[in-house]
C-alpha cells in the first residue's frame, strides 16, 4: 500500500449511511469511465485522457529530449502559465524543497504564476536572460495572464539576443489550433509541444504539463505515473466501495455536508513538500465542483506552522469543517538537537530527539486532538514521500472529485463562471485601453521658479 487511510467520526457518528446504495451507484458510473465504443481505439481503456495518461508511456520519449535540451543549455527555467498550467508542475518540483535546482547544477526554475508588475520586473530584472528559457503553458492559447509575461519577457530578450536566436529561448505548450498563443508561436518559429485539447489544466499534471518541468529537474516520471495507476487499477478492481479510499472520501464529504451542514475541507498535510499539493487540491476541488450553488470549499493549512494559527479555530471553533490531515514517517529524520544544550528540565523532552520526530508527535497529536473533540477527520498516512507516493495521491483526488462531482450532480470538467470573468477581464483593459486613446492628457502643471513670486489671495 503506498499509503493508509483512516476515518473518526465520519462513518462511526452516521450509521444510516448507505453504503449498499453508494456501491451500486459509484460502480455504475466508474463503468463509464472505461467506455471504449466512442473511440473506435482499442488500445485507449477509459474515457477521459488523465486516467488514460498513467499508463502511457511512448510519449515520454518526446518530453525527455526536450527537457534535456533546456536544462543542458540554460542556468534559468522560467514556466508561464496559472492555474492548472502551473500548479500540477509545482506541485511534483516541490518534491525536491524550496529551491529548485536541476540534478546536473546548471538550472533554477521559477514559476512566477500569479500576475504582479512589481513581482514581474523583479524576476525580469534578477534573471540573467541570455541564460534562461522560458516554457509557456496555456490550453486555450488566450490566457490574458500568461499572454502578458510571455510578451513582456519576448520583448527584453529579442532586444537582446535578435529575431534569429530567440526561437532558442521559449518552449510552447497548447493546443492545437489558431488562437493567440499558437500563432504567436508558428510566427516566430518556437518550439510547440501540442496540449491535449481534451485535457483540462487541472487535471493536466500527468501529461507534458506537469511532467515537462518535472524532468528539467530530475524527477522519476515514470514513478509518478505507475503510483498514479496503481491507484486507479485498485479503485476499478475492487469488489465493494468499501475498498475504495477515493469513493469512501467523496462518500464523507457528501453525507458531511448534506446531514451536517458541513461545508468546509480542510486539507493540512504535516510536509513542507505537500504545500503546493494542497494548492493544487483547492484548485481542483473548488473549480470541479463549485457549481449551480453546489459544492464545498477547499481550506488548507500545513503542519505544524498552522497549529500555532489556525489549529485553535479548528478545535474551538464551529463544527463546518472536515479534516484531512496528511502524515509522512518522519521519525528519525533530519537533524538531531543536542541534549548537552538543554538546561530546562520543561524542555527536555527534546533531547536526542530529531525534528522529524517532534514532526511526528505533533502531527499525531492533532489527528488525537481533533478527534476527541468530535471533528470528522480523514488521517492519510504515508511512509514516504516520492515520485510514486505523490502519483497515488493525486489520482486519489482526482478520482475523489469526480466521484463526488457524479454524487452532487455537476460536470467537473468545466468552469463556465471562470470563462466569465476572463472575458470581463478582457473588456475592462480594451475599455481603459480606449479611455486611454481618446481622452486628453491634462496639461503639466508649471512650478515656478525659486525667484518667482508667488501672489497669494488676502483673507
Amino acid at each position: 500500500m503506498l499509503y493508509e487511510t483512516y476515518f473518526d467520526n465520519v462513518f462511526d457518528k452516521c450509521d444510516d449511511i448507505d453504503l449498499e446504495g453508494y456501491d451500486k451507484k459509484i460502480k455504475s458510473f466508474l463503468s463509464t469511465l472505461r467506455e471504449k465504443r466512442k473511440y473506435g481505439n482499442s488500445s485507449r481503456k477509459y474515457l477521459y485522457p488523465y486516467l488514460q495518461l498513467p499508463s502511457e508511456r511512448a510519449d515520454l520519449t518526446d518530453i525527455r529530449k526536450t527537457a534535456s535540451r533546456i536544462s543542458k543549455s540554460f542556468k534559468d527555467v522560467v514556466v508561464l502559465g496559472t492555474g492548472g498550467s502551473s500548479l500540477g508542475a509545482q506541485m511534483l518540483v516541490s518534491l525536491l524543497g524550496e529551491q529548485i535546482y536541476v540534478q546536473n547544477g546548471k538550472a533554477r526554475i521559477h514559476f512566477p504564476d500569479n500576475l504582479g508588475p512589481h513581482t514581474m520586473q523583479q524576476l525580469i530584472s534578477e534573471l540573467d536572460l541570455s541564460n534562461t528559457h522560458f516554457l509557456v503553458i496555456s490550453k486555450s492559447g488566450g490566457t490574458a495572464e500568461t499572454i502578458a509575461q510571455m510578451l513582456a519577457c519576448f520583448s527584453n530578450l529579442l532586444t537582446l539576443v535578435g529575431e534569429k536566436e530567440i526561437k532558442k529561448y521559449f518552449t510552447v505548450i497548447v493546443q492545437p489550433g489558431p488562437s493567440f498563443l499558437h500563432d504567436f508561436a508558428v510566427k516566430w518559429r518556437l518550439p510547440i509541444h501540442y496540449h491535449d485539447p481534451g485535457l483540462g489544466g487541472r487535471f493536466s499534471v500527468f501529461s507534458i504539463v506537469g511532467l515537462l518541468p518535472a524532468m528539467i529537474v530530475g524527477l522519476d516520471v515514470v514513478a509518478l505515473r505507475d503510483g498514479a495507476q496503481r491507484v486507479l487499477n485498485t479503485v476499478m478492481e475492487a469488489e465493494h466501495v468499501c475498498d475504495m479510499a477515493p469513493a469512501m472520501g467523496a462518500i464523507a464529504s457528501y453525507e458531511l455536508q448534506n446531514k451536517q451542514n458541513i461545508n468546509i475541507n480542510v486539507m493540512m498535510p504535516y510536509e513542507c513538500r505537500l504545500e503546493r499539493f494542497s494548492s493544487w487540491y483547492k484548485q481542483l476541488w473548488a473549480e470541479s465542483l463549485g457549481k449551480n450553488g453546489k459544492g464545498t470549499t477547499p481550506f488548507s493549512a500545513l503542519g505544524p506552522m498552522d497549529q500555532h494559527s489556525q489549529l485553535q479555530l479548528f478545535l474551538d471553533g464551529p463544527n463546518d469543517k472536515y479534516f484531512t490531515v496528511i502524515t509522512t514517517s518522519s521519525k528519525g529524520e533530519g537533524p538531531t538537537i543536542d541534549s548537552m544544550l538543554i538546561d530546562d528540565d520543561e524542555y527536555r523532552f527534546m533531547a536526542g530527539a530529531t525534528i522529524g520526530d517532534l514532526v511526528s508527535a505533533e502531527a499525531n497529536s492533532t489527528v488525537e486532538a481533533l478527534g476527541e473533540r468530535g471533528k470528522p477527520i480523514r488521517h492519510i498516512k504515508i511512509h514516504e514521500i516520492n515520485e510514486r507516493t505523490l502519483g497515488a495521491l493525486i489520482m486519489h483526488f482526482i478520482l475523489e472529485t469526480i466521484i463526488t462531482a457524479e454524487l452532487i450532480g455537476v460536470d467537473p470538467h468545466n468552469q463556465p463562471s471562470v470563462e466569465y470573468g476572463k472575458n470581463l477581464t478582457k473588456e475592462y483593459l480594451s475599455h481603459l485601453h480606449t479611455m486611454k486613446q481618446t481622452i486628453p492628457v491634462p496639461k503639466a502643471k508649471v512650478v515656478p521658479k525659486k525667484s518667482a513670486k508667488i501672489k497669494t489671495k488676502k483673507k
